[in-house]
């Protein structure tokens, strides 16, 4: 291998060990923050109540978001009507479809989630020096970064 090669090749190693700690990662916080919230709800209702935090979605929407299918996003929406975290109200520009939105017991909800996970990483973080605690915050903003260019992709 050629000495200018070296460094590209451990770049690579190093991005191919990261795409692949990455997924385990961000699995194992979220398996750890479900055990320890005092809401009975799955990662799914929560990942489909986030989207729908930042605006109301049509339910081909949303199962392509989750990537589920159209049956089992239905069903899933249909659970959260049932308790009150979501509606549905017909789509102004397409009568014939409807658009899921957050109920306030729905907000209500999701900002209780956020609370409890503030605290449950709180006193940890806070146990970390400062350039930690720098570097986990860009490396929030980085992964917001590849997260839109991924979906940018599947557009």
């Amino acid at each position: 291998m050629e000495p200018s090669a070296a460094p590209a090749r451990l770049r690579s190693d190093r991005v191919d060990e990261i795409a692949e700690a990455l997924p385990v990662r961000a699995t194992a916080l979220s398996r750890l923050f479900m055990t320890h919230t005092s809401v009975g709800i799955s990662r799914t209702e929560i990942g489909v109540l986030h989207v729908l935090s930042e605006r109301p979605r049509r339910i081909t929407e949303l199962a392509a978001r989750e990537g589920v299918t159209q049956p089992a996003i239905t069903l899933l929406v249909n659970r959260l009507e049932n308790r009150d975290l979501v509606l549905r109200t017909p789509d102004p520009l397409d009568r014939r479809a409807v658009l899921v939105d957050l109920t306030p017991a729905g907000h209500e909800l999701l900002e209780q989630l956020r609370a409890e996970y503030r605290a449950l990483l709180h006193e940890d973080m806070a146990a970390l020096d400062d350039g930690d605690v720098a570097a986990l915050a860009r490396a929030v903003e980085i992964l917001d970064e590849v997260i839109e260019r991924l979906e940018g992709r599947q557009q």
